[in-house]
């Protein structure tokens, strides 16, 4: 599995890196602090599945999914955010996403979303 992970915060993006990896010990990591550099990388990467901050500098988490989709590459994406308004997950799933994780993150609420979200291997 090749998973990318989009997310600005240093810290979060170690989080949810050691998260993944005990998850998922084989997968291949890619990490991005910039949505804007993961949008360029992203179809040379080919992920399976993307962990998308919302908030960030820049091109926030809605306008990646915005621009993503337009790419049509299959990758399944999963929001981590503190942003739990109803109407922000909305248009998250208009835009594309496949699922959220509330932050702070955990690998029981990771693994739960995962379960729900990626097809069975």
């Amino acid at each position: 599995m090749r998973i990318a992970i989009i997310e600005d915060s240093n810290f979060m993006r170690s989080v949810t890196v050691m998260t993944l990896k005990r998850l998922y010990p084989d997968a291949v990591l890619f990490e991005y602090a910039d949505a804007n550099l993961a949008l360029k990388a992203l179809p040379k990467v080919s992920p399976d599945l993307i962990t998308l901050d919302l908030l960030m500098p820049g091109i926030g988490g809605l306008e990646f999914l915005k621009r993503f989709k337009k790419r049509k590459l299959g990758s399944r994406i999963v929001v981590v955010t503190a942003d739990v308004q109803p109407a922000v997950r909305q248009r998250c799933i208009d835009a594309g996403a496949h699922a959220f994780v509330e932050k702070p993150i955990s690998l029981a609420k990771l693994r739960a979303v995962l379960e729900e979200t990626l097809p069975p291997t």
